[in-house]
Parts: structure tokens; C-alpha cells; sequence
């Protein structure tokens, strides 16, 4: 059973992250209500047969009376209008929860609309397709307060994550740089392909790595200009450093420095290394001490992680360049 039994539960937004909790709510909390509205009816309707809501509602106030959480899922830019939608029909115990990328906006909507009423901001961090075993971020507001913490640390524990708590600034800057740069540098590349006199030659070529790098722009375009409109001080600042990180990149490419350049290559390679397999970042030993090789994945399906080890290590050692390359006799 979940720590939200027999609560009732609205969600505003029955999208990606509004129907993944739900569903996740639903699934742990036998006897829980799960009320969904969103302005796109076919959303709700797909969230009501997928089993992510038990109640489907035609409007704000149908959805969030008599509620006792309500979770907002939906694009930054939307709150502002939601809050004024819904504050004439909230109990004086509600407790608001928003899963938004930038949080500064939402506190001050949620001082200057809501001043009497709880609210809390979390966001997943780690998003996978249910929604469970992943860090939450949580960010208290100035009309947060132990209670409404309270409830968004149960409604974490039911998706069995794992909560951190951030600052409000911290979150946006780092919400930023993860979720929003992403878009920002997508943007500019689609852009600069498209904008080359060459592009009717060039698209014939694009492949996997091109369309893996402008991934970020499959994101609806209102969700990330609402990531950009809201953030954009933060944005600002994080443009500025990739500016500098390139130019850094540009000089290697005048010098053709080599060893700049492979030494460069390397450094990102193994921290995409560590990223991928849940490594701390900040360690000192190399990405390659931890992470297995393509032979002891395999072995390790037949013996075992250590003895797949063991085994690949104790072959006698290849030398090789600094690079992890086979030295050439």
C-alpha cells in the first residue's frame, strides 16, 4: 500500500509526466483518487484509457475541488493562468505540487495569486517511461511550509525515488544547463545546417549522430520556449560559458594541436563514460577503472561480474599510447 492511500489526487496536465505519476499513484494506492484535466481532451482521454487517471474532468474547477493534492504538469508559461483559474475553489488544506523545469516564476505566481495556500515544486531529473526509481528535485517556495514538504516527500517515496533537496537558484541554473541547453544548442545547429547555401546537398547526408544531437528539438516548441521565456537569465549565462568552451575548441583547430585536441576528446569521452554508468563525476580515476569491457559483459552473462574481472584482467597487458590505442611496433 502507498503512503497516499485513500487520497484524492488532481492532475492538471495528463501528459508525459503528468500521466507517469499517476499511473505509478494508481498502481501503489488501491483505494486513492486520481481526478486528470487537461485542455486537450484527447490527452485526458488517452490518460483515462491507459489507466494514468480514474476520473476524467471537462474543467479547472471539476478537477481540483475537493481535492487534497493537486499536481500541476504542465509547461511553465501555463501556471500563471492555472493558478487564477483554480483559486476560487481550493480548500484551505490543499496542497499544490509542480513538476515545471524553472521554479522561480512559479514562486512568485504562486505569492502573488496564492499567498494562503501551500505550494511545493518538484522535478524529475531522471526521466524514464513510469516515472519511478529516479532523483527528484525539491524546491521549497515562500508558501511552502513542513506540511506541504511533507506530502511531496510521501508522493516521491510512492514512485520510489529518490528525493534531493535544491535551491530554487541552483535549480534553474542546473535545470538549465540539463534541460534546456540541450534545446538552445539543437536549435542553433538545425539552424546554422539550414541557413547554409549548401543544404540542399547537405541534408542528403545527415545521419544517426546528426539526428541524435537535434533529439532535444522532438520537444513540443511551446514546452521549451516556456524552458527559455522563464529561464532565460540562467540561459544567458550558461550561452556565454559553451561561447567561451568553443572558442577554447576554435584555437585548438587554428593550432592543429593534436595532443590538445585528442586530450580534449578524451577527457568529455570518459566523463560521458561515467554519466552513462552512474559514476561520480568528480572522482579521480578514469572512467575506464570502473567501466566494463565489451569481453566481460559477455563473460559476466556466464560467471559472473568478478570473475568475468578476473579473467579479462589476468590475459597479459597490451601496450598501449596514451590514448588506450595499441601501440604500432
Amino acid at each position: 500500500m502507498g503512503k497516499l492511500d485513500n487520497q484524492t489526487i488532481s492532475i492538471i496536465g495528463n501528459g508525459d509526466v503528468g500521466s507517469g505519476i499517476g499511473a505509478s499513484l494508481i498502481k501503489l494506492n488501491q483505494n486513492i483518487i486520481v481526478k486528470g484535466f487537461d485542455k486537450h481532451k484527447e490527452i485526458s482521454l488517452t490518460a483515462l484509457k491507459s489507466n494514468s487517471i480514474t476520473k476524467l474532468t471537462n474543467n479547472y474547477e471539476e478537477c481540483v475541488k475537493d481535492s487534497d493534492i493537486i499536481i500541476v504538469a504542465t509547461p511553465t508559461s501555463s501556471i500563471y493562468e492555472i493558478f487564477e483559474s483554480i483559486k476560487e475553489y481550493l480548500s484551505k488544506t490543499v496542497v499544490i505540487i509542480d513538476t515545471s523545469d524553472t521554479k522561480r516564476a512559479v514562486n512568485q505566481w504562486a505569492e502573488e495569486i496564492l499567498p494562503d495556500i501551500g505550494i511545493i515544486g518538484i522535478n524529475p531529473f531522471k526521466k524514464n517511461q513510469s516515472f519511478e526509481n529516479i532523483f527528484w528535485g525539491i524546491v521549497s517556495y515562500d508558501n511552502s511550509n513542513s506540511n506541504t514538504y511533507a506530502v511531496a516527500s510521501k508522493l516521491i517515496d510512492d514512485l520510489s525515488g529518490q528525493a534531493i533537496n535544491v535551491d530554487i537558484m541552483e535549480h534553474d541554473s542546473f535545470s538549465g544547463l540539463v534541460e534546456t541547453m540541450p534545446i538552445i544548442l539543437s536549435t542553433a545547429l538545425m539552424n546554422l545546417s539550414n541557413d547554409s547555401k549548401s543544404w540542399k546537398e547537405i541534408y542528403r547526408f545527415i545521419g544517426n549522430r546528426f539526428n541524435k544531437f537535434t533529439d532535444a528539438l522532438d520537444n513540443e516548441p511551446i514546452n521549451s520556449f516556456s524552458s527559455i521565456l522563464t529561464n532565460s537569465d540562467m540561459l544567458l549565462e550558461w550561452v556565454r560559458i559553451y561561447i567561451s568552451e568553443l572558442l577554447k575548441l576554435e584555437k585548438m583547430l587554428e593550432k592543429n594541436s593534436e595532443n590538445d585536441i585528442a586530450d580534449y576528446i578524451q577527457k568529455n569521452w570518459e566523463n560521458k563514460l561515467k554519466i552513462m554508468n552512474n559514476i561520480d563525476p568528480n572522482t579521480s580515476q578514469s572512467a575506464t577503472d570502473y567501466i566494463p569491457s565489451a569481453s566481460e559483459n559477455i563473460l559476466s552473462l556466464f560467471v559472473g561480474s568478478r570473475a568475468a574481472r578476473f579473467f579479462t584482467k589476468t590475459k597479459p597487458a597490451v601496450e598501449t599510447d596514451k590514448y588506450g590505442f595499441k601501440k604500432r611496433v
